[in-house]
């Protein structure tokens, strides 16, 4: 995605400022390369635990405390991702209903906005499995089996 946009971009600055013309069809690249680009992006972090995090309480909690804080951001995350999930259904259900405005010159009729808004839902539904997945860790103790020796 982000190849495509900056060859996108790229292309449209040389068609415009050196030919003077522009593509409009480029326009319709771009920002779907950025919505996909941000959602699935954002689905990544989340599976890496990569999203900014807040640390300075940390070193002066117990271990208990530290659960505590653990078991209470994943929970305020969970519902920020529930909350981006039902934003995505809607976003979902209207990208049917509506129609690119750009016109593109090889479709005969516009092309619904589902290509765009269904970013929203793919990225969230992501989000939500991979931190469901993420909480096996913060829910349940490892069991550590000790390897004898021969």
């Amino acid at each position: 995605m982000l190849v495509l946009i900056s060859v996108t971009l790229f292309t449209g600055v040389v068609t415009r400022y050196v030919f003077s013309y522009s593509i409009p069809e480029l326009e319709v690249l771009r920002k779907f390369s950025l919505l996909w680009l941000v959602f699935l992006g954002s689905a990544i972090a989340v599976k890496e635990k990569a999203h900014l995090e807040i640390d300075i309480l940390s070193d002066y909690l117990s271990e208990t405390g530290a659960k505590i804080r653990n078991i209470i951001v994943y929970l305020l995350t969970l519902v920020g991702i529930v909350i981006l999930v039902f934003i995505g259904v809607a976003a979902f259900k209207s990208g049917v209903m509506r129609s690119e405005l750009v016109s593109i010159r090889f479709l005969s009729s516009p092309p619904s906005l589902i290509y765009y808004y269904s970013a929203f839902l793919v990225g969230s539904a992501l989000m939500l499995y991979f931190h469901l997945f993420n909480s096996k860790g913060l829910f349940f103790k490892k069991h550590k089996k000790e390897v004898k020796g021969k």
